[in-house]
């Protein structure tokens, strides 16, 4: 069941075309990570960084205009 689930969100997330993916579920985030070549934060980090915080880990070394 939660390959199907996966697949269903990867497959969702692809069409969309994300250039960041972010989920407030850990166990979704780390399942998705290993599907999708889209960065995935978690909603707070995103949050953070959004109102001044530090860039998130995740997104070193991937260029501004490549977000």
């Amino acid at each position: 069941m939660a390959d199907a689930l996966r697949e269903r969100k990867v497959t969702a997330l692809e069409a969309q075309a994300s250039d960041i993916v972010a989920s407030g579920n850990i166990g979704c985030m780390t399942q998705l990570q290993a599907a999708l070549g889209a960065p995935i934060l978690h909603t707070v980090q995103l949050l953070d960084w959004a109102t001044g915080g530090p860039e998130p880990r995740a997104l070193a070394g991937i260029r501004p205009e490549e977000r």
